[in-house]
Order: structure tokens, then sequence, then C-alpha cells
């Protein structure tokens, strides 16, 4: 087990339960990731641009009505880290 095999980052508790929520669903709008993790506007958006910097997501715009909203889903690349950093995490809590 070495510490060095986890990205701080992305255990970060609120991008955590961000990625985390998003590897449960095939896609989710900003208000509903934001219901689902109660992280504020500011928070959020701030960790969805850190995710999509680093090619862990896909954010989109649609009118909905005559509004606009912002869907988020994980990339493929955000898909593989999520399963890795799980799956390390279960190795070093023994499980």
């Amino acid at each position: 087990m070495n510490y060095q095999e986890l990205d701080p980052l992305l255990l970060a508790p609120k991008r955590f339960v961000t990625l985390a929520h998003l590897s449960q669903v095939e896609r989710a709008d900003f208000a509903g990731l934001q219901a689902a993790t109660g992280l504020s506007t500011a928070d959020l958006s701030k960790i969805l641009k850190d995710l999509e910097n680093r090619e862990l997501i896909h954010l989109s715009k649609e009118r909905k009505d005559r509004y606009g909203i912002t869907l988020v889903c994980l990339s493929e690349s955000g898909q593989r880290t999520f399963k890795k950093l799980m799956k390390t995490l279960n190795r070093i809590a023994g499980e």
C-alpha cells in the first residue's frame, strides 16, 4: 500500500461526492447535481471547471423551454479514473 497511488484532488470530499454521483447516472443537470451533492453554486461551478480541465467530465448546454440548462456526464477517461480510484480504495481498505 502506498499513499502515492491516491490522487488527493479526487479524494477531496466535494470532488469525490460529485464524481460518485456522476458515476451512478448517465448525465445530470446542474440543478440536480447541486441538489444531490449539497454543494453551493460557486463550489459546484469551480469543481466542474476543474474536472472538465482534467478531461474527466463533459459539459454541454441545452435549451429547455425558454431556459438554458447545463448537462454534465463523466467522460470515458472519468469513468476509468473513478473505477480505478474505487478499486484502489477498496484494496487499501482490505476489501
